[in-house]
């Protein structure tokens, strides 16, 4: 007897020095969302980070911007409406990045740039007042690109090895400038935006009377122009 009792107090200690593993806490998911220009917060554990998980505002949700955390929850504010987990998750090994090339010719000429075009070309940015329309002022083959009637453009080249990416769905937009005055096109834009027809007898140049942000697309002074949104 006096060892079963013996015995019990050393399985008793032992369960007392040896403290119980705890389980890693769980992620959680929850929504913040301000309503209008009215600023929201929304009380959470933040001590192993937030992370923005899924956008549900037409407004882009840029941190520091119109989203941020503290040591108490989360703030969003200006139209900002997003689901969000505590924690961080994995990092996610990214894909090689793709490269860019400029491209330009005479107005009375075809330029043609070696370039390996095997896993695809896409204009990202015009630099002449000329257009630069695909399959007509500019194009790629198996050598390079190629471009013509005055068109001069810098090029995205897809990732040189590794699996292709699927490119994201674009969205086409036409905005215009009426009476030489600014106007603004609201949408979201995750990765650029190609100029692919223009409507105006004016010159549609980026940066100097159309540009993009992460909200949408301007145009000025009498640019009327079809515009494709990634």
């Amino acid at each position: 007897m006096w060892i079963s009792i013996k015995l019990c107090v050393a399985m008793l200690a032992i369960a007392w020095i040896v403290p119980a593993v705890a389980a890693p806490p769980s992620s959680m998911r929850f929504r913040c969302e301000s309503a209008r220009s009215q600023p929201k917060y929304c009380a959470v554990d933040t001590g192993d980070g937030i992370t923005l998980v899924k956008q549900l505002s037409r407004i882009p949700c840029m941190q520091g911007r119109n989203w941020d955390y503290d040591r108490h929850g989360v703030w969003v504010s200006h139209r900002c409406r997003a689901e969000f987990i505590t924690g961080r998750p994995p990092a996610v090994e990214s894909p090689p990045a793709s490269r860019s090339l400029q491209c330009g010719s005479s107005s009375t000429r075809v330029q043609r740039c070696v370039a390996d075009t095997s896993k695809g070309v896409r204009l990202v940015r015009l630099l002449s007042a000329s257009d630069c329309v695909e399959n007509r002022d500019w194009g790629h083959d198996a050598d390079g690109i190629w471009t013509a009637r005055g068109c001069r453009a810098e090029f995205s080249l897809g990732p040189a090895g590794g699996p292709e990416v699927p490119a994201a769905p674009a969205t086409r937009l036409t905005c215009e400038s009426g009476n030489q005055q600014r106007q603004r096109c609201e949408v979201l834009v995750k990765h650029g935006v190609d100029l692919i027809r223009q409507l105006s007898k004016t010159h549609c140049v980026e940066d100097s009377n159309w540009g993009w942000d992460a909200a949408g697309v301007w145009v000025d002074q009498g640019c009327r122009a079809e515009f494709r949104v990634r």
